[in-house]
C-alpha cells in the first residue's frame, strides 16, 4: 500500500483530515483500513500485527492512541459485528461470505420444490438457547447453485429471499458424493 493510497483512504473517511490523524476518527479508520487491506489483498485476510504496520504509515498515526487502543477498537468492531476473528488471530470483514474465507454455519435449511435444498447461513453458529440471529447471513441452493451474493444482509431478509427461492427452484439435489476404491 502507497502513501497516496493511505492519504486518499483516509481523507475519504474522515472529513476533517489534514495530513494528521485525530483520535476521535479511530474507529471509522479502522474499519476503513480492514476494507482497504481486503481490497488490495484481493480478498485475504489480514491480522491485527499487519492492520498496526499500516497504520504507522499514516501520517499524525502518534495521534491515534497506540497498539493498546487497536486491539480496543477491534473488539468494539467485533462487538458491532464489524469483524469476525477466526483461528490465528485472522481478521475477517464481517460482510465476507462464508466463502469468502472463514467458518460457515447452517441456520436454515429449506427443501426446494424439486428437493433441492436452500441454505441459509452465518459467520457464526447459532447459539442454542438465543431466539434472535446472531449476525448477519447469506442463502445458497444445492441445487442450481444461485446465491445471495457476497454481501450479507439481515436475517429475517435473507430467509425470506431464500424461501422464495426455494418455492420457484425446480433444481434436484446436488447428486451425493460416492467414494471411490
Amino acid at each position: 500500500m502507497t502513501a497516496t493510497t493511505l492519504d486518499t483512504l483516509i481523507t475519504g473517511i474522515t472529513p476533517a483530515y489534514q495530513g494528521e490523524l485525530h483520535r476521535d476518527d479511530a474507529y471509522a479508520v479502522v474499519l476503513g483500513l480492514l476494507d482497504h487491506c481486503r481490497a488490495v489483498n484481493d480478498n485475504a485476510t489480514t491480522d491485527a500485527t499487519e492492520l498496526w504496520q499500516v497504520l504507522q504509515t499514516i501520517p499524525g498515526w502518534e495521534n491515534f492512541g497506540g497498539r493498546g487502543r487497536l486491539h480496543q477498537l477491534l473488539h468494539t468492531a467485533e462487538s458491532d459485528a464489524q469483524l469476525r476473528r477466526a483461528p490465528g488471530g485472522v481478521l475477517l470483514v464481517r460482510l465476507d461470505a462464508p466463502d469468502a474465507g472463514g467458518p460457515e454455519h447452517v441456520w436454515v435449511r429449506l427443501e426446494g420444490r424439486s428437493r433441492a435444498e436452500v441454505e441459509v447461513i452465518g459467520a457464526d453458529p447459532w447459539p442454542s438457547a438465543q431466539l434472535h440471529a446472531p449476525g448477519p447471513a447469506w442463502w445458497r441452493c444445492t441445487g442450481c447453485r444461485a446465491n445471495s451474493g457476497i454481501q450479507a444482509a439481515d436475517f429475517e431478509q435473507v430467509r425470506d429471499d431464500a424461501s422464495e427461492h426455494a418455492a420457484d427452484c425446480r433444481a434436484l439435489p446436488a447428486p451425493a458424493h460416492r467414494p471411490t476404491n
